[in-house]
C-alpha cells in the first residue's frame, strides 16, 4: 500500500485546437486529475484491520479490510482477501471485489457517442468522465474502468498539469548587459544586480581576480570580495545572498547583513508548499533546519533530511530510523521506516519498523492503534 502507484494506459485520439482550449477552461471548473484527496474520511487501522475515521478520528466506516487507500472523487480502493474493490462515503461497497490492483479515480477526456449526454460535455464529441486503473489478472495488467466497475472500451486521456507544466516554453531569461561598465581597481567583472525595496540603491555582484563580491552604485563594498561564489535569491519580496568560502556556505541579507552564518558544509534552499523559505544545512555530517533569519527550526541531529513536494521535511536518523517536520513546525520524532506526506502535508503515511501502515496528523494524532 506504501508509495504504490499505478500508471494508466493512456490510449486517446489528439483533440482539435478548440477542444484543447475548453478543456484547460473546464480544468478551472471541475476537477481533471486525482492529486487532491478527500481528506474528510482518512484510514483507520485497528490491528490489521482498515475502516475509516474523521479528522476528529471518530470511527464512521468501521474497520473490516485489509487494506484502505484515500478517497478520490467519492471512492476509495478497499481489499478483502486477495482482491480489491471500491465503496463510497457511506462505506457501500459499490464495485465488487474483483481486482488484483485498484487505482484512485480521477476524470479524464474521451469520445463520447453522439446520443450520451454527460454532465460534463466538452462538445458534441469530448465528454469528461471518471475512471480508475485496475487489473483483473494476477499479473497486474490494467484496464481502465468506470465507475460501475465496467472495461471501458479505451482509456481516456488524462489532463497531467505536471507534465504540462514541464513541458512548456521556457521563458527566456533577461540578462543586463554589463559590457558598457569599464573595469576598475574595484572589481574586474559584474555578474549580476539587484535592488532592495524601499532603497534608491542599485547593487552589484561582481568579481574581483578570483574572488566574489558586492558593491552598489556608491561605491561601498557592502558584502567583501571573499567568496569563491554569489548567488542571489527572493524571499518575501526581499533579496538574499548565497554565498560560498571555499567549501563553507552561507546566507547574506541583500544589503550585506550575515543572515546565516558561513559556517555549513551545504545549505540548500527549499521554497515550500506554503510560500515560505527554509534551508536544510549540514555541519560535519549533521543536518537541520533553519529560516532565513537563522532560526533553528529542526536542530542538526539528523544523517539526512529532504524535502518531501507533499509539504514537509522526512527526517532521516543515523539507523535509518525516519521522522517528519511539518509545515506548522511540528515535529514527529523518528521511529519509522518510511513516511510520506499526503498532498496537502496536513497527514503524513507512515510504515512501522514491523511493516505496518498509518496515517498521522499535523497535530501528532494517529490514525491506528495496535
Amino acid at each position: 500500500m506504501f508509495g504504490h502507484k499505478y500508471d494508466y494506459t493512456i490510449k486517446a485520439a489528439i483533440m482539435k485546437s478548440i477542444n484543447l482550449i475548453l478543456a484547460l477552461l473546464l480544468s478551472i471548473v471541475i476537477p481533471v486529475s486525482a492529486q487532491e484527496a478527500d481528506m474528510s474520511l482518512i484510514p483507520y487501522r485497528q490491528g490489521d484491520l482498515w475502516g475509516y475515521a474523521g479528522p476528529d478520528k471518530k470511527i464512521m466506516i468501521a474497520p473490516e479490510f485489509n487494506e484502505a487507500n484515500l478517497f478520490y472523487e467519492g471512492y476509495a480502493s478497499v481489499k478483502k482477501g486477495a482482491k480489491y474493490g471500491y465503496i463510497n462515503k457511506s462505506g457501500k461497497v459499490v464495485i465488487p471485489f474483483k481486482f488484483y490492483t485498484a487505482g484512485s479515480f480521477c476524470f479524464g477526456y474521451i469520445a463520447k457517442a453522439k446520443k450520451i449526454k454527460t454532465a460534463y460535455d466538452l462538445d458534441d464529441n469530448q465528454a469528461v468522465v471518471l475512471f480508475a486503473g485496475a487489473s483483473l489478472r494476477a499479473d497486474g495488467y490494467e484496464i481502465c474502468i468506470n465507475t460501475k466497475g465496467e472495461t471501458m472500451p479505451q482509456c481516456p486521456a488524462i489532463n497531467d498539469n505536471t507534465t504540462r507544466e514541464l513541458n512548456k516554453p521556457a521563458i527566456p531569461m533577461i540578462v543586463s548587459n554589463y559590457s558598457t561598465i569599464q573595469k576598475s581597481e574595484l572589481f574586474d567583472k559584474i555578474t549580476d544586480d539587484y535592488k532592495i525595496t524601499g532603497q534608491e540603491d542599485t547593487y552589484y555582484i561582481a568579481i574581483r581576480g578570483n574572488n566574489y563580491g558586492v558593491f552598489n552604485n556608491k561605491f561601498d563594498v557592502v558584502v567583501p570580495f571573499e567568496f569563491t561564489a554569489i548567488k542571489k535569491i527572493e524571499i518575501n519580496n526581499s533579496v538574499y545572498l548565497q554565498v560560498h568560502k571555499n567549501e563553507w556556505k552561507g546566507l547574506y541579507t541583500g544589503n550585506g547583513l550575515v543572515s546565516i552564518p558561513v559556517e555549513n558544509d551545504s545549505l540548500q534552499g527549499i521554497k515550500a508548499n506554503d510560500g515560505k523559505y527554509y534551508f536544510i544545512v549540514s555541519i560535519n555530517g549533521k543536518s537541520g533546519i533553519k529560516d532565513a533569519d537563522n532560526n533553528g527550526l529542526v536542530p542538526l541531529m539528523y544523517s539526512d533530511i529532504k524535502y518531501d513536494e507533499g509539504g514537509g521535511f522526512v527526517l532521516t536518523t543515523n539507523d535509518n530510523l525516519k521522522g517528519f517536520c511539518f509545515l506548522n513546525t511540528h515535529l514527529l520524532k523518528p521511529g519509522y521506516a518510511d513516511i510520506k506526506a499526503v498532498k496537502g502535508g496536513e497527514y503524513v503515511m507512515i510504515k512501522t519498523q514491523t511493516g505496518k501502515s498509518g496515517f498521522i496528523n499535523n497535530k501528532g494524532d494517529e490514525f491506528f492503534v495496535e
